[in-house]
């Protein structure tokens, strides 16, 4: 007999309760005897045992085209070890793990083992390389740097050659091949003052431009050979536009003025000094007393009273114009956008044509300033400042330019600021300007190999009172090619030059110009620049 279990009786006696009407619920006492089948053929089975974790071996080390050396023990080892078998390449396996390491840190170990070991065998493969390996496999590079080193050395030799060969050109200043123009001849005015301008601010020519134009101009102005005026951005013009403002302007220039508390004042002090205001009728205004006329008052001490500017080329007069109608105030409407100095330039100054401007305060004029300088508006007809930047080397004879900027200085308290380019104190750098004099003159019309200092000293001697202030050569970029120039007009000396000039023309009249002959003759600048050239220079005063 079946054993039967005990819900499963339940449920059969439960069941045969409730059939009725041939209903029968025979299912239940079916599965419940399936059920007790199958119960002790479960039993009877023994557990299965647990499945052991199956060890994961490590990646096998590649073979090696050559074989690895043995590092040499350690002096102090030496006697300890005993002579046993060599080793051999292969890696014995590793034992399996034990029961209670799990595979995740044995595959860490191995891969920690094997990355070590391929790391000093890498090691040692880099060092043991042989060179015919090397070159094999780094041959582009080692001929690069072959092919390099041989480029160098053979131009380093062919200049060697052709500098012992043929020497240098250089020339006395006045005595070039050509006769130095100042203007460029293969490129426009405008594409060389576009030039400029990133040379300039990398040798640092902007700062002394800057230096000279905003701290050492001062008074009346003279600018020789004014050029695109790439010194006007540096002058202080308060001065020369005062008055300029228009009259819309003026009326808005009172911080007060948007609350019409100025007109409000102006009205009262109308109805105080003519009651026919509040009656509603005209008032009569007095005529104010004629009154001279005040004279315009410096801001600072390095505000300009005027501006003169004298160039020989009509073209970089019109870069000129362009650059006032920037830079100086209230200039927009007095100056078109695209300027020409031939049909703007309405007067004449010494037969010269010229343009006026800010009430005979700003002038420019197209002039040759070897020959002669125009006369300042000063009462006195001289300038207190004479500015000339990169000039010298632009001139025919730049001792004669000198002399005559000299005798149109203020004596004693006037000065000449001149920003010059030339010979430097290396014999390297002179090299390299003298080979490549002819083509830069080519270029930019000017020689720049010539020696400033020179010619500065020249004209100290030759000009009576004209002596040297300071002579400087600012910045170490540009290897002492730049040359920053003082120079003055002793008042004494020059007045007694003077005398001796007209004591001398007096006797040229009574001896028929006997006299006039000798002393040009005496006092010529080229004997005196040839005598100072061969000695040594005087010392600048600090």
């Amino acid at each position: 007999m079946p054993p039967l279990c005990g819900h499963a009786s339940s449920t059969s006696a439960a069941m045969r309760g409730c059939i009725r009407g041939g209903n029968s619920l025979r299912w239940v006492e079916g599965s419940c005897r399936g059920y007790a089948k199958k119960l002790p053929q479960q039993r009877s089975l023994p557990p299965k045992p647990a499945s052991k974790p199956t060890p994961k071996l490590p990646p096998a080390i590649p073979k090696l085209p050559f074989k690895p050396v043995k590092p040499k023990p350690a002096p102090n080892q030496t006697s300890k070890q005993t002579p046993g078998p060599t080793p051999t390449t292969k890696s014995p396996t590793s034992p399996p793990p034990p029961p209670g390491h799990t595979p995740s840190s044995t595959s860490s170990t191995s891969s920690s083992s094997s990355s070590s070991s391929s790391s000093s065998s890498g090691g040692y493969e880099d060092k043991r390389r042989p060179i015919s390996e090397l070159v094999r496999s780094r041959w582009f590079p080692l001929f690069g740097a072959g092919a390099a080193a041989v480029c160098i050395g053979f131009f380093s030799i062919s200049m060697i050659t052709y500098w012992r060969s043929h020497p240098a050109e250089n020339w006395l200043p006045g005595q070039e091949p050509e006769t130095p123009t100042g203007r460029p001849t293969i490129q426009s005015p405008l594409e060389f003052d576009q030039h400029l301008d990133k040379s300039e601010s990398r040798f640092g020519i902007t700062k002394l431009r800057r230096r000279i134009a905003s701290v050492g101009a001062r008074g009346h102005v003279l600018e020789v050979a004014v050029g695109a005026g790439r010194n006007f951005d540096y002058y202080d013009w308060s001065v020369v536009t005062e008055g300029l403002e228009p009259a819309e302007e003026k009326e808005k220039s009172g911080w007060l003025s948007w609350s019409g508390g100025g007109k409000q004042e102006d009205k009262k002090s109308d109805e105080k000094e003519n009651p026919a205001v509040k009656a509603g009728e005209k008032p009569t205004k007095p005529t104010p007393p004629p009154q001279a006329e005040a004279k315009p008052q410096p801001a600072s001490k390095n505000a300009i009273l005027s501006f003169t500017g004298v160039d020989i080329s009509p073209a970089m007069l019109d870069l000129a114009l362009t650059r006032i109608r920037q830079v100086v105030p209230h200039m927009v409407s007095q100056i078109p956008k695209k300027p020409s100095f031939t049909l703007l330039a309405t007067s004449s100054i010494d037969n010269n044509p010229s343009l006026t401007l800010a009430n005979n305060r700003l002038r420019v004029l197209k002039s040759d300033a070897q020959e002669a300088l125009p006369a300042s508006p000063s009462p006195s007809q001289k300038y207190d400042t004479i500015v000339q930047t990169f000039g010298l080397c632009s001139v025919r004879d730049p001792v004669q330019l000198l002399a005559t900027m000299a005798g149109s200085l203020t004596p004693d308290t006037g000065r000449i600021l001149l920003l010059e380019h030339g010979r430097s104190w290396w014999e390297l750098i002179n090299g390299f300007l003298d080979r490549s004099s002819r083509a830069h003159f080519e270029r930019f019309g000017c020689w720049w190999n010539r020696d400033i200092e020179v010619i500065v000293r020249a004209a100290e001697r030759v000009v009576p009172g004209l002596e040297v202030v300071r002579l400087e050569r600012p910045g170490w970029v540009t290897m002492g090619t730049h040359i920053l120039v003082e120079m003055r007009v002793r008042g004494d000396v020059a007045a007694a030059a003077a005398a001796a000039a007209a004591a001398t023309q007096t006797a040229n009249v009574l001896d028929g110009g006997e006299a006039s002959k000798e002393q040009k003759a005496t006092t010529g600048w080229w004997s005196s620049w040839m005598s100072i050239s061969s000695g040594k220079p005087k010392k600048e005063e600090k």
